[in-house]
């Protein structure tokens, strides 16, 4: 079977657009840009360890895991999500007191956010740039789905998120108050497998961006060769170091899109990924991001349960 490729996936729709000084210019105001110049307190925290964000996020939500299937080229947003949930998650669970689960993390605002609000409007046609929606949800925050108001963002619409991201104003102003109650505190752009292994293990999410695809068929240890080219953003939700072929493992968020046996009892849609891939196909292309729902990323000690 020949590889989809994301522009066939979304009927020609690229999702995520690949804009080095775009990146350069959101991380000049950011107080932490790059997440290198604070990793010290959490080096080689993540050395051996397996630690999975995603059953995180089915803890704290009653087990109902976030199935998003987009249908526009959104992607920048459904990754940014899937790494809010799992920040607020691993804060739940650990502080117990700290928040409660609501619902999934809506996408709609997230996507006009952060091609409008931050983006300033420059953009046509479908897309955005993973650092705008790392400085969205850091600035503006996160709505959980439901109904504010006389928005209804309780379902996902593709259709909503594209009219918002089209027009000059973006998310509609009286979202925005309730979108700042919930904000990531920290975003910083991550270039290392090291980075990414230390970052998860102390329950920070990483969002991930690239013209890297990947095989629909993992293989016997849950894996997915690179194949192909994806304008594309992702989510790393777990990592595995101790294992004999160090990884992550990435949430896409096309529905069940790919087949293969499984590990972990990972989500649908998801697939590891070899740390030297990762590594040199995804995170050096520049527009992958960490997630701290703290000031700053804190050494943590994670109760993890490993299915």
């Amino acid at each position: 079977q020949r590889q989809q490729s994301m522009s066939e996936f979304l009927g020609g729709k690229d999702g995520w657009i690949d804009n080095p000084a775009a990146v350069e210019e959101t991380m000049n105001d950011l107080p932490f840009p790059v997440f290198q110049d604070v990793w010290q307190p959490l080096k080689g925290t993540g050395k051996g360890k397996c630690v999975l964000l995603y059953d995180f996020i089915k803890r704290a939500s009653g087990g109902k895991f976030p199935a998003r299937k987009q249908t526009v080229g959104d992607c920048v947003a459904q990754g940014a999500a899937y790494a809010v949930d799992a920040v607020k998650s691993v804060d739940i669970i650990i502080n117990k007191e700290f928040e409660e689960w609501v619902a999934e993390t809506a996408t709609e605002d997230i996507y006009a956010g952060s091609r409008v609000q931050i983006g300033g409007g420059r953009l046509r046609g479908d897309g955005s740039i993973g650092a705008w929606a790392a400085r969205y949800v850091n600035e503006y925050g996160a709505l959980p789905r439901g109904k504010y108001g006389n928005v209804d963002l309780t379902t996902y619409s593709g259709s909503k998120a594209r009219s918002w991201g089209r027009t000059g104003a973006g998310v509609p102003k009286s979202l925005i108050p309730k979108a700042k109650q919930h904000p990531i505190l920290t975003v910083s752009k991550v270039t290392t497998y090291e980075e990414v292994r230390d970052l998860i293990s102390n329950g920070y999410a990483v969002t991930i961006a690239s013209n890297q695809g990947f095989s629909s068929r993992r293989d016997s240890e849950g894996f997915a060769a690179p194949k192909g080219n994806w304008a594309h953003q992702m989510c790393i939700l777990g990592v595995d170091d101790k294992h004999k072929r160090p990884g992550v493992l990435v949430q896409n968020s096309w529905g069940k899109w790919n087949a293969g046996p499984k590990r972990h009892n990972q989500p649908d849609g998801s697939f590891w990924v070899d740390a030297d891939e990762i590594e040199k196909r995804i995170l050096k292309k520049g527009d992958s991001w960490a997630f701290s729902g703290y000031e700053g990323f804190k050494p943590r000690k994670l109760n993890t349960r490993i299915i």
